[in-house]
């Protein structure tokens, strides 16, 4: 088998719009040659200050092709 370009937790570009890779071609219902991925959430108030918190995650099943390595994440502490 070859090396899949792109592994489960790494970020991508796509058009300029960071991602994060949640499944592979190795996943159930991924077609070969694509990935699925994740753009984030909208922003949304926590439940604990009274907010309703995010409803389900969007998750994106592109071609491969369309995909850049992504670039470095920036963490910070909340």
């Amino acid at each position: 088998m070859d090396e899949l370009p792109f592994l489960k937790g790494d970020f991508v570009r796509i058009d300029g719009i960071n991602a994060v890779v949640v499944a592979n071609e190795e996943d159930e219902n991924i077609p070969h040659d694509h990935i699925a991925v994740f753009f984030g959430s909208e922003l949304a108030k926590r439940e604990s200050e009274g907010g309703e918190g995010n409803g389900n995650p969007v998750v994106w099943i592109v071609p491969i092709d369309v995909c850049e390595d992504g670039l470095e994440p920036e963490y910070r502490e909340e």
